[in-house]
């Protein structure tokens, strides 16, 4: 293991003693890298803002022990207002839970870095409702890591659903399901996946233009939040909170 200098996002904190953090950043180059910092949570330290959740910075790494120490950081942008608004916050850390879950350590996932920091600057500076940007975030990152679940035609046969009346979505068939492979099951509408088949068309930095009527929200999200889970189990904490901040029980009987 050789020094490094790179630029990457924060995306889990561990803190450790009494003043440490294990970091685990994310590059475009190297995929997942973890780094000690040390003394970073005095309030003193030069490493304390670079070491706060989803920033995204450029460190300077040494290896010690066949383990990276962080020697130096600087702060390229914070997302500081995630950490003020409690929704979005529990949107972002939804992404950056399957970006930890999905990418693989030093390997290179410039297209995944990408979706991740348009998608947190859209959630830090725009005006979309958090869970229209989850949701993009969310089949664009399913498609990018090999888990893009069939929404055009059946996950079991293959034909093309655009014509079908009715629908189901099967997380364990593998997404979408034409009625006569699956009698039973829970229906999808044929409106979600052509939202999702268009999030998919757009550019990273056009996803600021995804706005979801609540209800499409919602159909979507609950088709692919389980989706996401069953293949990425280690998001199941994170998929939890922003579903109990986006898609609490009451409010979904009461629709």
């Amino acid at each position: 293991m050789a020094d490094l200098t790179l630029r990457g996002m924060v995306i889990r904190t561990v803190d450790y003693r009494d003043n440490d953090r294990i970091l685990t950043l994310f590059t475009a180059e190297q995929g997942r890298v973890d780094a000690k910092a040390r003394n970073c949570r005095k309030a003193t330290s030069p490493l304390l803002a670079c070491t706060q959740p989803f920033t995204y910075g450029e460190y300077q790494l040494f290896c010690h022990k066949n383990k990276y120490i962080v020697d130096q950081g600087e702060v390229l942008e914070s997302f500081y207002p995630l950490r003020e608004d409690v929704e979005r916050f529990a949107a972002a850390a939804l992404c950056t839970a399957l970006c930890l879950e999905g990418v693989q350590a030093e390997e290179s996932s410039a297209a995944v870095f990408s979706l991740l920091y348009h998608t947190l600057s859209f959630l830090t500076y725009g005006d979309n409702a958090p869970g229209d940007l989850a949701a993009c975030f969310l089949i664009r990152f399913l498609s990018l890591v090999g888990f893009r679940p069939a929404i055009t035609h059946c996950a079991v046969c293959g034909r093309d659903l655009r014509e079908d009346p009715i629908l189901r979505f099967l997380p364990d068939k593998g997404g979408a399901v034409c009625a006569a492979c699956a009698p039973v099951g829970r229906r999808i509408g044929k409106t979600a996946l052509e939202a999702m088949r268009r999030m998919l068309l757009l550019d990273d930095d056009q996803i600021g233009r995804v706005k979801l009527k609540t209800p499409l929200r919602k159909e979507i999200l609950s088709q692919l939040l389980p989706y996401a889970t069953g293949y990425l189990p280690g998001i199941e904490k994170a998929a939890a909170l922003f579903t109990s901040l986006h898609m609490p029980p009451r409010a979904a009987e009461q629709e």
